[in-house]
Formats: C-alpha cells, sequence, structure tokens
C-alpha cells in the first residue's frame, strides 16, 4: 500500500522545476520531505540549523543555514523560491509551558519574519506544518474537524494556532497564498528513539532491551499516521488553487490508538518486549485526540493509503537498519 500513496506524486510533474525550500529539511518530516520532492523533480534547498545537510540528502539539495528564532540566513534560504514548507519548532509541547515567552519570541515572532520574508521574495505558498494533537486541547466531540474551537492546554499548541492566524492576515493583505496542515503524530522511517515520539521510542527501548516508561495510564488516545501518507499530504497541498476553498486541514489516519494498543502492536511485532513502567499523566497531555480527516479528502484528495500494522512493519525494519540491529537477531526483520 506504501507503493500505491507514493505512486501519485512521484510520477507527477506538478513539481518538476519548482523551487522548493523546506524549513527544518534535517529533521523527521523534512527529511521525508525533502526525498519526495527531489524524486517530484523539484529544486530543493534545505534549510536548518545544522552546517550541513544529513547524509540522506547530501547528493540532493541545496543546503542554506538558517536559524528561524534569530532570523539568521532566512533571506537566503527563500529567495527566488516558489513554495516554503515551515516545519520548523524550536520546543516540544511538554516543556513549552515553562518557556512560554521563548516560544512566542522564537516560534511566533521568528514566523512572523518569515512571512515578511516571503512576501517581500514573491513566494507562491507556504505549507505549514501546525499540530492536530495540540491546537484543538481536550475537546468533547471526537473525531475533532477543523471547525472545533481550539482549546490548547501548551503554549506549543497557542503558538501554533496563532502562526495558522497570521497565516490567514498575511494572505488577506498581502495575497501570500498559504496551507496548514494540522498534523496527528506521525511515524515513519527517519524518526530516531531519541526524537519526539511514541512509535519510534517503544521500537527503541525494545530493540536495546531497556524498560518502558509511560506517562500515565496508558489509556491517552492518539491518532497516529504514517509519514508517507504525511508527505503526500504536504505534496498535494501545494496544488490547492481554489480561492474560497478552505486553508487548513487535518492530517491523520481518523482512527485513534491508546498508548496500550501501540504497546500490543509493537508486541506482535518485536515479540519480547521489556518490562513497562507507569508514572503519573502529563499536565499537557490531552486524553483524547482524533482527527476528522474528511476536509483534506474533500479538498486536496487525501486519504492515508498505508495500514497501521504495514506502517509499523517498515518503521521497524528501517529502524533495525538505522540502528545496526544484527540481521536476523529480530524475528520480525527477518521474515518480513
Amino acid at each position: 500500500m506504501r507503493g500505491k500513496a507514493m505512486q501519485r506524486f512521484d510520477d507527477g510533474k506538478s513539481l518538476a522545476g519548482a523551487r522548493c525550500t523546506v524549513l527544518g529539511a534535517n529533521g523527521f518530516i523534512g527529511t521525508n520531505l525533502c526525498l519526495a520532492l527531489h524524486r517530484a523533480g523539484a529544486t530543493v534547498i534545505g534549510a536548518g540549523r545544522s552546517a550541513a545537510a544529513r547524509a540522506e540528502l547530501a547528493e540532493k539539495v541545496t543546503w542554506r543555514r538558517a536559524d528561524l528564532a534569530t532570523g539568521s540566513g532566512l533571506d537566503d534560504a527563500i529567495r527566488s523560491s516558489d513554495f516554503v514548507f515551515h516545519l520548523v519548532n524550536t520546543l516540544l509541547p511538554a516543556p513549552s509551558n515553562e518557556a512560554k515567552s521563548r516560544d512566542v519570541e522564537e516560534n511566533l515572532v521568528g514566523t512572523l519574519r518569515l512571512l515578511e520574508l516571503c512576501r517581500a521574495h514573491g513566494v507562491k505558498k507556504v505549507i505549514y506544518a501546525s499540530s492536530g494533537g495540540t491546537v484543538y486541547g481536550p475537546q468533547s466531540v471526537v473525531p475533532i474537524n477543523e471547525d472545533a474551537i481550539p482549546r490548547p492546554i501548551c503554549s506549543y499548541g497557542i503558538v501554533k494556532h496563532a502562526v495558522e492566524g497570521y497565516l490567514h492576515l498575511f494572505r488577506h493583505l498581502h495575497q501570500l497564498d498559504y496551507v496548514a496542515l494540522r498534523i496527528a503524530n506521525p511515524f515513519g522511517e527517519y524518526q530516531m528513539p531519541h526524537d519526539q515520539g511514541l512509535i519510534a521510542t517503544l521500537f527503541g527501548k525494545a530493540l536495546s532491551r531497556t524498560p518502558i516508561s509511560i506517562w500515565g495510564d496508558g489509556s491517552v488516545v492518539r491518532d497516529y499516521v504514517y509519514i508517507q501518507d504525511v508527505v503526500e499530504a504536504i505534496i498535494t497541498s501545494t496544488t490547492l488553487d481554489t480561492p474560497h476553498s478552505p486553508r487548513i486541514f487535518n492530517i491523520g489516519s481518523g482512527v485513534g490508538k491508546s498508548v496500550n494498543d501501540v504497546i500490543q502492536s509493537i508486541a506482535s511485532i518485536h515479540r519480547d518486549l521489556p518490562s513497562v513502567e507507569y508514572s503519573p499523566g502529563r499536565a499537557a497531555d490531552v486524553p483524547m485526540n482524533i482527527l476528522d480527516i474528511r476536509r483534506a479528502r474533500d479538498y486536496l484528495g487525501w486519504t492515508p493509503s498505508t495500514d497501521w500494522q504495514s506502517a509499523l512493519g517498515i518503521t521497524y525494519r528501517w529502524l533495525c537498519g538505522a540502528l545496526d540491529a544484527a540481521e536476523g537477531t529480530h524475528p520480525y526483520a527477518a521474515t518480513a
């Protein structure tokens, strides 16, 4: 099923020759997006705080060192670009409440600076990675659609929502087009166990035989979506040009799974999980978050096409290789 998802844009010509700047190119989503843009024939400018592109991107992107928080290098990174993909955030959700001023200064003010540069350079469209997991906060009705009133309970989600508002303002005042994608909980290739992400963390613990620590009792429900489906949604959103279409879309699976559900699924793949330890829950964790993805289907023609178990298997095999697991050590990797 993964092949079907990738086929829609790999052979498409809509981005062939387009100049695309990816902010946060060395990150999890950014790496996968840069690889897909390269396959689609785009000229890819990767940008981030690192001195160089990661090895997987070295021959596929032109690297620009840039920092959203300070504005350093942004002008050079987006000059002459058709599309700017804004994937950067300097804080994670949980610690953002302890650094609210920093969050605003680096991520909100930093994005305003970026949007001014995009306007000045005539960028056609900004694609923004918002957050389906934090913008909404606790909601009484699930799945959650885009018309739900946001009730974020962490600074990260508040700033993401504020950025969406400024994107709307820049479109209204300056005709700078945009799409904001409220992405659920992505997982897949290039997400390492030390990064944000439950699934990569659990696989990493399993492979290293390290006890698994869970915040809360494992009943927290999230919407998990495979990274290649997310990348397809991001690329598809570049083609949205209907003036009166919505510009904010949920990108998820539309299906909720508890932390305990995820642990069971991973156990069916790795088959030898270490012990699981439960700790008190965190204040920034919303009890249930499942996204209604019908708007993306109706306006973008996008739906996720990789089933849960297949996506987990791909992720597991990739991590085994990335962590230099010995061939044949892990049953699923050897037989799948």
